[in-house]
């Protein structure tokens, strides 16, 4: 959780604006003692009138009241005259003296006190106070509206289909955990979430307890084969921790059965472990992690939020169990086999491509709200088309890149990886049933130019996903070392 409030006043009969919007916050924040830092915000901005200002009339002063998890954040900002403030910095904040006022009182009433000169002029004076609780467990215990206990709510939660004018509560949940961050807009407009119901491009599952909605997930159909992704997860804050998630996907498990599909997929975000673990409960296999795949605006509830643009962790439920008879290459073959041995399938090498497929050899497939590309590699191809849909990707400042390479066609699949990797491919995972019910390995590209992807910030919950992505981190810098 991160608010912020910004107030700026250029006359000096304004000033009492930052003080009402102080007391805002105070009334927001009843269970914490705010009044040392008011009184400590009251010193500061006389102390700069006084001195920055001279009392004069015109004044440019702005201040930023931040609340976090665990403290509120205030910044005093000024372009008026300067001064020296270093015979202050030397106050400890132990709250042991006892000082009338001027600037070493504010030691006495805050957490932490400083001062920053400001590059385009000006100063900037920071006081912190710590909340004796994070904010989120006093919120859970003001905020939740119900108080039901887990039984009573399974008892009473039902499930069904989405039916006219859900569309305007899943849009209001959408919304309610992610604010505008999440990056399937098309779960913004009513009107969208309904038409996509209704000529079946999605299947949305509701929960609802006592004729509230309070949840919401959904099969996404695939345009490319006969699986579907599970997403668009959302419960309401109120019912959080209580399971309700699980018991949707339990019930798309058994819609997506009911379909005769032959999979269904999760890309779980590795900004959390909490997709990750709802997908391991429901029997899921975890075979490929996708870097850069969730942009760096993504948000959860206010709280969760990577600095970089995040990962997703995708695990694939199999309905028909086909043994497959495959093109593996040398690089990657160990690694393929431990996720196919984890599917409980049985694999043999492949000993000649199909003389003739209806796929073209090489296809493009572009993401705009992800900022990303894929190019799909059915079967053979020459190296200057595939390279001319690389360099116009990385030129349009695409963040990732993506090569998904059919695994029952590509005889010469060794010679394509080592060209891949030439060009800073490296390996992502394996993709079952994901384009005409065949598999598809995945590799991806970081376009450094455009996109900043930090691979430590990535939060595997298995070790089965730790142990992959250790090895994806080797590849990357083994493909990066390569090319130097």
């Amino acid at each position: 959780m991160r608010d912020k409030i910004v107030v700026s006043v250029t006359n000096v009969k304004d000033v009492v604006l930052l003080y009402h919007a102080y007391r805002h916050l105070q009334s927001r924040l009843n269970n914490t003692d705010l009044e040392p830092i008011g009184l400590a915000l009251k010193q500061l901005i006389d102390n700069v009138l006084e001195h920055a200002y001279n009392n004069r009339v015109h004044i440019d002063l702005k201040v930023h009241f931040e609340i976090t998890e665990t403290q509120l954040n205030i910044n005093i900002e000024d372009h008026g005259l300067p001064f020296d403030f270093s015979h202050f910095l030397s106050e400890p904040i132990d709250h042991s003296a006892n000082h009338k006022q001027g600037f070493f009182l504010i030691y006495d009433l805050v957490d932490d006190f400083s001062y920053t000169p400001l590059k385009e002029g000006g100063k900037r004076f920071s006081i912190i106070k710590k909340f004796t609780h994070p904010l989120a467990t006093i919120k859970k215990i003001e905020n939740r509206s119900v108080d039901i206990s887990y039984k009573k709510l399974h008892q009473y939660l039902q499930l069904r289909r989405f039916v006219e004018g859900d569309g305007d509560t899943i849009a209001k949940l959408i919304y309610k955990n992610y604010d505008y961050s999440y990056y399937k807009e098309l779960f913004y407009e009513p009107q969208k979430i309904r038409e996509a119901n209704q000529n079946g491009h999605i299947i949305s599952l509701l929960a609802l307890y006592e004729e509230k909605i309070i949840g919401h997930f959904a099969l996404l159909l695939s345009e490319h084969s006969n699986i579907a992704e599970i997403g668009v997860a959302t419960v309401d804050p109120d019912f959080k921790r209580m399971g309700v998630m699980q018991r949707m996907l339990q019930k798309l498990i058994v819609i997506a059965q009911e379909r005769k599909l032959s999979a269904i997929y999760g890309q779980a975000l590795t900004l959390h472990p909490f997709s990750q673990k709802a997908n391991l409960r429901a029997g899921m296999i975890e075979s490929a992690i996708s870097l850069g795949m969730v942009p760096e605006t993504m948000e959860i509830e206010h709280q969760i939020k990577a600095t970089h643009r995040s990962g997703a962790m995708i695990a694939f439920k199999l309905f028909e169990m086909r043994n497959r008879s495959l093109f593996l290459p040398s690089r990657y073959e160990s690694q393929l086999l431990k996720v196919y041995k984890r599917a409980k399938l049985t694999i043999k090498s492949a000993i000649e491509a199909p003389e003739t497929t209806p796929y073209t050899p090489l296809k493009t497939t572009i993401n705009t709200q992800l900022n990303e590309v894929t190019i799909i590699i059915e079967h053979s191809f020459l190296r200057h088309t595939f390279f001319k849909h690389f360099e116009e990707a990385r030129h349009q400042k695409f963040d990732m890149v993506y090569v998904d390479i059919n695994l029952h066609t590509n005889s010469n699949i060794d010679t394509i990886i080592a060209y891949l990797n030439s060009l800073c491919f490296f390996y992502s995972g394996l993709l079952f049933d994901f384009y005409h019910d065949e598999d598809f390995l995945r590799l991806q590209y970081v376009n450094s130019k455009s996109v900043d992807v930090d691979i430590e910030e990535i939060i595997c919950y298995s070790d089965d996903a730790n142990k992959m992505m250790h090895y994806i981190s080797n590849d990357y810098k083994s493909v990066i070392q390569g090319q130097l």
